[in-house]
């Protein structure tokens, strides 16, 4: 409980802090076009590095992930994702598997947007994720498809923008000695603007195992500031809550930047 109270302490003291800077006028049209927002389709390159702690029955290890991201818009309505993560995990195990390395490149093979209204977005996708990791303990083993769906709705008079993603995820081929993998992942994302350089999204996240049975909970926070129009950076700290399955961690802090390629993020700021 200390650690949430900590992580809640320093996520409104930071969004204090933000909101200090927001003599900058605040248009509709950027409200909209804010890549944290997952049904928004824009096309820009992200590194982020993520440390996350676990602690399973006493045994105490981290994994460090660096993860560079690709995504390619194509048209008004199509996307395309690709991600290169390397991975660093601390676990000692009894077969000394080799503790870093490349681990599961994950494509997004096609996303869509359904819908898009002056307020609201819907978006659907399917993704896969590829055993290319080079060690056991540096991914799961298994190639697994991912079909997500997104609902997105604006307040702009509140410079309020809060989504729904939920997401399934199936193994379908792999290491047979490996786990089979299914659950499913909601989570509920919002994203509080300060100023029009400054924002902070709040984002629970929920999953149910259908292996191993039970729901565990991330709560995910990050304060976002753009120092420019075609670059955003960020800090993410978050906090596990409940739960055993595999992706509850006791802590996590992501710090990352995107830099947009086209002249869609480009606004002209009073």
């Amino acid at each position: 409980m200390k650690k949430l109270f900590l992580l809640f302490f320093l996520f409104y003291h930071g969004c204090e802090l933000l909101a200090q800077n927001s003599a900058d006028t605040i248009k509709q049209e950027q409200l909209k076009k804010n890549a944290d927002d997952p049904s928004q389709f824009i096309t820009r390159i992200e590194l982020f590095n993520e440390l996350q702690h676990y602690d399973r029955n006493g045994n105490k290890f981290y994994v460090n992930q660096t993860t560079l991201r690709t995504i390619l818009r194509i048209g008004k309505r199509f996307t395309t994702r690709v991600d290169l993560p390397y991975v660093y995990n601390s676990i000692n195990t009894p077969a000394n598997h080799k503790q870093s390395g490349i681990g599961d490149i994950s494509f997004r093979l096609l996303g869509y947007k359904f819908l898009e209204k002056k307020l609201s977005a819907f978006t659907a996708s399917i993704e896969i994720s590829m055993n290319t990791a080079q060690s056991p303990i540096l991914g799961t083993g298994k190639n697994v498809i991912l079909p997500v769906i997104s609902y997105s709705q604006l307040i702009p008079k509140k410079g309020i923008l809060f989504s729904f993603v939920f997401q399934q995820a199936n193994s379908i081929s792999g290491d047979d000695t490996r786990a089979d993998i299914s659950f499913s992942k909601l989570q509920a994302i919002l994203i509080k603007y300060w100023s029009a350089r400054t924002w902070t999204v709040l984002a629970p996240e929920w999953f149910l195992d259908y292996m191993n049975g039970g729901v565990s909970m991330n709560l995910r926070t990050r304060m976002t500031y753009a120092p420019a129009p075609r670059i955003n950076l960020w800090i993410t700290p978050s906090a596990g809550i409940f739960g055993d399955f595999a992706g509850r961690y006791q802590w996590s802090l992501d710090i990352g930047g995107r830099f947009f390629l086209f002249r869609e993020m480009n606004f002209k700021r009073k």
